[in-house]
């Protein structure tokens, strides 16, 4: 019995998601417009939204290392990418409200695409490199302001359990930004949505997946000539953490 009605919530979830993103975009437009405080636009981004959306989808998330993010400062989350629901699991569980990057396309759909602009959403354009750095050095001045930022290391959505070599591109941020970055693993997300499928949780009526924030790292002994260096070392830790992770959330 169980398995029939898990493969109708797959088929209908995409349909009531679409509705409930409309919806929540019109809200989150309207309290931007209205230049009410910050705070309740991340309130409707992440409580609304997203978390509306984990619980449709029979999505409990497990946090660990929320006392690691740093309080009074801004900084840059890098996470590991394999799912469409990375950002919404991020954002109805992080304490601190962020921007994200997206794809350049997101901002042209309607209603959505100018909720996610005045929110303050990074547009990433992958295949021009020069317009991506542009985007990040305008964005510096906002990290000054103690604003939140989180950029996936891995690129676009990774298929597969390995996780992907980092690109530069977002230390290179943190580094001019002179902002700490906080490794964010997620392990078991790539379950819920499949890369190239828009079928929903169609396997689990409830699926548990991790979250955890490690230990917040300076950029301020890093340099152009270091910065490899680096980063390949952030992916050693990354990795080492996500093996540690794979045997309870990758079911």
């Amino acid at each position: 019995m169980l398995q029939p009605l898990l493969y109708l919530r797959s088929i209908v979830l995409p349909w009531v998601l679409a509705i409930h993103t409309f919806i929540a975009s019109i809200i989150i437009w309207t309290i931007l417009v209205l230049r009410l405080p910050r705070s309740v636009a991340d309130w409707a981004i992440g409580q609304y939204w997203c978390k509306t959306m984990l619980i449709l989808s029979g999505i409990r998330v497990e946090v660990s290392g929320v006392e690691n993010l740093p309080k009074d400062t801004g900084f840059l989350y890098l996470f590991t990418h394999s799912s469409h629901f990375d950002i919404p699991v991020m954002m109805a569980h992080s304490p601190r409200g962020f921007r994200f990057g997206a794809k350049s396309e997101l901002f042209k759909i309607p209603v959505f695409g100018h909720a996610v602009a005045l929110s303050g959403t990074l547009p990433i354009t992958r295949e021009d490199r020069k317009k991506v750095m542009k985007v990040y050095e305008e964005a510096e001045k906002r990290v000054a302001n103690g604003e939140v930022f989180a950029l996936a290391p891995e690129g676009g959505r990774r298929t597969g359990s390995e996780i992907k070599p980092f690109k530069s591109g977002p230390f290179i941020f943190a580094m001019n930004a002179k902002m700490p970055i906080v490794p964010v693993i997620l392990c078991g997300v790539s379950g819920v949505m499949k890369k190239g499928s828009i079928r929903i949780n169609s396997k689990q009526w409830v699926r548990t997946v991790g979250m955890k924030f490690l230990p917040a790292m300076s950029m301020e002994d890093v340099t152009k000539e270091n910065l490899k260096e680096f980063r390949d070392g952030v992916r050693e830790i990354v990795v080492k953490e996500y093996e540690l992770m794979k045997n309870h959330y990758l079911k």
